[in-house]
């Protein structure tokens, strides 16, 4: 009896290799499919607290020392959402009942977990000890009521402008808010604000829902979850005013938020995939954008990916969740790193529609929303 012979010997190997290799590759897939999942409920699981508008005094998550039924109870007082009250909380003194701010002129401190002044403390604080937590959170709920009412005649009747002068007030003061007639163009106060609707949605909701005063968008976003736009990129620049040199005054109001490849430079950077089911509906080639529209049961938002240094789809082309639309480049009018410049329109949005022409919402808080902030 002979053995096989070397050309069946060859073929065998040569169907075993091809077998490892696509076992290789069936389990690269899955694990790139397993990571994707992982880190979609990464990116969701890191927003967390409650929503402020239709029942604002919902469930917040996130406080500490059993504290919770304080805030919620202080924010329904104010007539806040309870997620921003626990923003504002660890924004002040970083939940700590036995904080001093600087000294001021008079030689007084601010104290305290809700950092109150002695003067207004004396006034909101019912005679209680600034230092106790129960009192410290019952009277910023009072005093945070008492400054809704005196800038709800600036506000009128948009309860997102309400939130925010209210905000405003407690850093600024109300005679700020009152002489600018709107929040005061004061970067510590605009800050300040900024960063107690970002903590309220991305740190203290139970469900990543924009409260009250960070809202860009007042309808149903649909029940899908959506990925990042760039893959791997990080947040770098959001919506609204900015300070650039070199650039036009309208190019200074930024209507769309960036995200970048660390390390790109000015290199080509990473792949740009679409965020939900969408259809290409145009380009704007002059600062490589590549104009699409929401394809699904989600709210029919218009979406601008722009500064790419390149692209490979049509128009009228309809994409899935993650599929490739091109990569991130520095592409435009003006001198820039690489990044995406990625926007949101509004869905009334025509199907070919532009920065500028009043059609554009901040993403930050829909991709929150959505579980599809870079991290």
């Amino acid at each position: 009896m002979t053995g096989p012979s070397p050309r069946t010997l060859g073929a065998a190997a040569l169907l075993l290799l091809s077998l490892s290799v696509g076992l290789i590759m069936a389990m690269t897939m899955l694990v790139a499919t397993l990571a994707e999942e992982e880190d979609a409920n990464a990116i969701s699981a890191s927003c967390t607290v409650t929503t402020v508008g239709h029942n604002e005094q919902d469930e917040v998550a996130g406080v500490p020392n059993g504290w919770t039924p304080l805030v919620e109870a202080a924010a329904q007082e104010a007539g806040l959402p309870s997620g921003l009250v626990a923003a504002q909380l660890a924004q002040e003194s970083g939940w700590n009942p036995e904080a001093l701010g600087p000294v001021f002129e008079d030689g007084t401190r601010a104290q305290g977990l809700a950092q109150f002044t002695p003067g207004t403390w004396a006034t909101y604080g019912n005679g209680g000890d600034p230092f106790d937590p129960h009192a410290s959170i019952a009277a910023l709920g009072r005093y945070m009521a008492a400054l809704k009412n005196q800038v709800q005649p600036i506000a009128g009747n948009d309860p997102d402008e309400l939130v925010r002068l209210t905000l405003a007030a407690y850093n600024a003061g109300p005679g700020a808010v009152q002489q600018h007639h709107g929040v005061p163009p004061y970067p510590e106060t605009q800050q300040y604000i900024a960063t107690i609707l970002d903590g309220a949605q991305s740190t203290f909701s139970t469900d990543c829902e924009a409260p009250t005063g960070a809202r860009t968008w007042d309808g149903d976003l649909g029940d899908g979850q959506w990925t990042t736009p760039l893959p791997g990129g990080v947040f770098t620049s959001g919506y609204g005013g900015r300070a650039l040199t070199g650039v036009p005054s309208w190019a200074n109001q930024h209507v769309g938020v960036d995200i970048a490849t660390p390390g790109a430079g000015n290199g080509n950077g990473g792949v740009v995939v679409a965020p939900t089911s969408l259809r290409i509906t145009g380009f704007n080639a002059t600062d490589g954008c590549v104009i699409a529209k929401e394809n699904g049961d989600d709210p029919d938002f218009g979406f601008a990916f722009c500064h790419l240094h390149s692209w490979d789809v049509t128009k009228g082309q309809k994409l899935k969740r993650g599929d490739i639309i091109g990569i991130e480049g520095n592409r435009g009018r003006f001198g820039m790193a690489t990044h995406l410049h990625f926007e949101i329109y509004k869905p009334d949005a025509p199907d070919l529609v532009f920065p500028y022409q009043g059609h554009n919402l901040d993403p930050e808080p829909i991709l929150k929303e959505k579980g599809a902030w870079p991290r």
